[in-house]
């Protein structure tokens, strides 16, 4: 008698599976075309978070959109709380120094504003507004504007404002006068204001 006549085992043993039961294995190439179409579908949408990613970014920190409010010559334009017309326009040359500029040459523009209330008032005498001039291709020239005379705008009050900038003698002709609204007083997600004479 042997020792496995005396102590049976417990457990039956398991039959083999049948073949046709068997899940196929995956071949060698068709586990490499899985691989690498999951690998492009990772790729993919990792591409598309960080694109999303970098849209959003882009919307909150650069330069918000324009909303331009354009006033044809001779006429009045409503802007921040107050009516602004263009008077007169020239050029001159640049104060600067003595000596002949060559190609360039100074551009001002006589603006008068009657603000309509204290809050307009105080933002046209304020150092926030911004003045440029553009021409249609896009670029832009910066510009200063002073107010004439010693009082600050007042509420109902016509007041002069002289604007200056050096810009191309050959350009000076086409451009228009811009100016922009604070920075400040911007919303987040509102659009930058400006005030364009028209030509």
């Amino acid at each position: 008698m042997t020792v496995a006549d005396t102590s049976p085992d417990l457990f039956p043993p398991i039959p083999p599976e049948p073949a046709a039961a068997r899940e196929p294995k995956l071949r060698p190439l068709e586990r490499r075309i899985i691989q690498a179409v999951a690998l492009l579908c990772a790729v993919s949408g990792l591409l598309a978070v960080q694109w999303v990613d970098e849209k959003n970014n882009v919307e909150k920190n650069l330069k918000p959109p324009e909303k331009v409010v354009s006033v044809q010559p001779e006429t009045v334009g409503e802007f921040l709380g107050a009516r602004w017309m263009a008077l007169k326009r020239e050029t001159a040359q640049p104060l600067a120094s003595g000596a002949p500029q060559g190609d360039v040459t100074e551009l001002r523009f006589t603006v008068g504003v009657r603000p309509d209330d204290a809050a307009a008032a105080k933002l046209v005498g304020g150092y926030g507004l911004g003045y440029r001039f553009v021409d249609g291709e896009g670029r832009h020239w910066s510009a200063d504007g002073t107010v004439v005379g010693a009082r600050r705008p007042q509420p109902g009050v016509s007041s002069l404002i002289t604007v200056k900038g050096t810009v191309p003698r050959a350009k000076a002709d086409a451009l228009k006068l811009e100016i922009q609204a604070p920075k400040a007083s911007r919303k987040a997600g509102d659009p930058l204001l400006s005030l364009r004479f028209e030509r």
